[in-house]
């Protein structure tokens, strides 16, 4: 039995020798070997088979190339024996069978099942040409491969070697998802494309990108497509939502009426109040948002907003045209449609914040445009009119221009505002005394409505504003002594150098204030024939300083008006319901200047005071007039005030009287 045995090993080793098979493939495609060769197996395990040692020499160094014939083989069994050796356990254990491929292709129409359940398919593939990295299983009838990063189970006999090695996509960051029990994975991010795959089951996958309202997942060597529609998607209390979609309609909601605002964007996210079946919820500030749910998928990432603070100066501004909202990042996150009204929360980086779903949106305020701005009825603070210049140059740049000038004593800063094209210019000054601060509002109010109708191209007071100052622009110096009009408004506690202007006033009335933070009367420090202003010391009022131009106020209104060729000064003061207008000009000049000041007399009522031939008041007007050789006109505004601010009840009489000077001037302007 056991010489019987030996010759049926020793033939077959020659055969598979003589076919230059190796071995594992034999083990790998033979049959299953009969129960009587496996008892025969176990009953050589327990006998210690033992093997010629002349046999296993012929295995090492046969280099026979066809098979034994019969009479070859009945030579090698006629072999003597030798005597029996023990067999080692690795020879008697027969190896698992290896890997025949680790790169395929699968037969179209072939069918995918879960791990180690093959009664029920999940998938169809449908494309025969994509590239699968496979591997063994338990059963040697299967391989599994990977879609979505889950694993299927394939048919063996489904399976074709493949020509060359792909790289397998690389694994990236991924988002599960469950499909509806019918999809397709396409080969593009197209219904018409190539289907990859056919689903039969609702199935869980790992998506690796969105692409044009598709989840993209690996499959083999391709990317494939699965659309939103073929997806069902849960939304955790817990969880943020993320646009998928290339963009989402974005509602408000108001007594269950659904209006569109706009749109949020792919990579936006944010924390809804509610999810419905159809809807996600936001509900902020009063206000309620609604979301579609199709084209959004839960994440954990963070919000793309940040949180809202509230507006120092609020401002409403509408939506001249469609326009994108950023994060804080710049990454458009959405956009709101024409016509939509916004809350400006402030500027950050040349942008406005805007509330946007209670949050902060971040927007080109180019694209937007107000309707009125300024509240005049009160106190326009150094604060609020340095930002309110920003705004309106972020409104409109392509007919304002803003420019700091200089600097006050204390580091306040001092700006000019341009509007209108008109290469002619004229200059509105105000607030040199900081008492009289109420004519801030005055130029304020002109630059509010002057640059809405400018936009609008409407008229104002009787003026085509954009044909007025696109022949003629106005340069707008709102507040020249900031120090000043912050300390008559907020008391001492505002400033710096307490301590001097304390002194100086020797008084708790901080009311009366003229001059700015270390005593000099501003408008009395320009070289109006400054020397023949008599000297006095520090005071509230009056003291014209220890030499001209000594202030950086006044430096920077030189320099300001030394860089242009302004043709008018129109200089806004408190208070009298006066107009001066004199100081010393030649014939040609006086005629022209007094048929300005009687322009504006008419429409504002107020009296003309007539020349006074005294030398010096080192006045920013008088100055102009005699170094520019232009009109320098000073407006005192509203019914005398005595030694104090102008009261707000008068406010609307004095807008009334001025709020045409501006365009006057600068139609007067145009024909110069």
């Amino acid at each position: 039995m056991e010489k019987k045995r030996l010759q049926l090993f020793v033939s077959s080793l020659a055969f598979i020798l003589a076919l230059n098979v190796p071995f594992a493939y034999f083990n790998t495609v033979h049959a299953a070997p009969s129960e009587q060769q496996q008892e025969d197996n176990e009953e050589a395990e327990i006998d210690e088979t033992v093997v010629p040692q002349e046999v296993i020499t012929i295995e090492e160094t046969s280099d026979i190339d066809e098979p034994k014939t019969q009479e070859k083989q009945e030579k090698q069994s006629s072999v003597e024996t030798p005597k029996k050796t023990e067999t080692t356990e690795e020879e008697t254990i027969v190896e698992s069978p290896e890997v025949i491929y680790t790169y395929v292709t699968v037969n179209a129409g072939s069918l995918l099942f879960e791990p180690n359940k093959t009664t029920k398919a999940l998938l169809q593939l449908t494309d025969a040409s994509t590239i699968y990295h496979v591997n063994r299983t338990d059963n040697d009838n299967w391989y599994e491969l990977s879609i979505g990063q889950s694993t299927y189970w394939v048919a063996r006999e489904n399976l074709s070697e493949a020509n060359i090695e792909t790289v397998v996509p690389e694994v990236k960051k991924t988002v599960s998802i469950t499909t509806k029990k019918s999809f397709k994975i396409y080969n593009k991010p197209s219904s018409t494309s190539t289907v990859l795959a056919k689903g039969s089951q609702a199935t869980k996958l790992k998506t690796i990108n969105i692409v044009d309202n598709y989840f993209v997942v690996n499959v083999g060597n391709q990317t494939g497509y699965i659309s939103f529609k073929d997806v069902e998607l849960s939304f955790k209390s817990s969880d943020k939502v993320e646009i998928a979609n290339k963009s989402v309609t974005l509602y408000t909601v108001v007594n269950s009426k659904f209006k569109k605002i706009g749109t949020l964007t792919k990579g936006a996210i944010f924390k809804p109040t509610k999810t419905t079946s159809k809807y996600h919820y936001i509900k902020k500030s009063g206000k309620q948002y609604a979301v579609p749910i199709a084209g959004t998928m839960p994440t954990k990432k963070a919000n793309s907003l940040a949180t809202l603070k509230s507006a120092t100066y609020p401002i409403t501004l509408y939506a001249e045209k469609a326009s994108a909202v950023y994060d804080q990042n710049g990454i458009k996150i959405g956009s709101l449609n024409k016509g939509q009204t916004v809350h400006l929360k402030g500027i950050s980086k040349g942008h406005g914040i805007i509330e946007y779903l209670g949050q902060s949106g971040y927007v080109d305020l180019a694209n937007y445009y107000h309707k009125n701005i300024v509240n005049p009825t009160k106190n326009v603070t150094y604060k609020a009119y340095s930002y309110y210049v920003k705004v309106f140059a972020k409104l409109y740049p392509e007919f304002t221009s803003l420019e700091k000038i200089g600097e006050s004593v204390e580091g306040r800063a001092i700006y000019a505002l341009r509007v209108g094209n008109g290469k002619k210019e004229i200059l509105v000054d105000a607030a040199i005394h900081a008492r009289e601060h109420m004519t801030t509002n005055v130029v304020m109010e002109m630059i509010d409505n002057y640059s809405y109708s400018y936009n609008k191209k409407t008229s104002f007071a009787g003026y085509n504003v954009r044909q007025t100052l696109d022949t003629t622009s106005i340069w707008f110096v709102p507040m020249i002594n900031p120090d000043g009009v912050t300390l008559v408004q907020n008391g001492i506690n505002s400033m710096a150098n307490k301590n001097l202007i304390k002194q100086i006033n020797k008084s708790s009335n901080y009311k009366r204030w003229k001059a700015n933070a270390r005593g000099v009367d501003l408008n009395r420090n320009f070289d109006g024939e400054w020397k023949y202003v008599p000297f006095t010391s520090k005071t509230y009022k009056g003291y014209k300083g220890p030499r001209v131009f000594s202030e950086p106020e006044s430096q920077a209104l030189k320099a300001f008006v030394e860089r242009h060729k302004f043709k008018s000064d129109i200089s806004y003061h408190s208070s009298g319901q006066i107009l001066y207008w004199f100081n010393f000009q030649n014939s040609a000049n006086y005629k022209r200047d007094l048929a300005l000041t009687r322009q504006i007399s008419r429409v504002t009522g107020y009296s003309i005071i007539p020349p006074l031939y005294v030398r010096g008041s080192g006045s920013s007007a008088d100055w102009f007039i005699m170094s520019q050789k232009k009109p320098g006109i000073t407006v005192e505004i509203a019914p005398y005030a005595g030694e104090g601010p102008v009261s707000h009840k008068h406010w609307n009489n004095v807008w009334n009287k001025n709020k045409s000077i501006g365009l006057l001037a600068s139609k007067e302007a145009s024909k110069r």
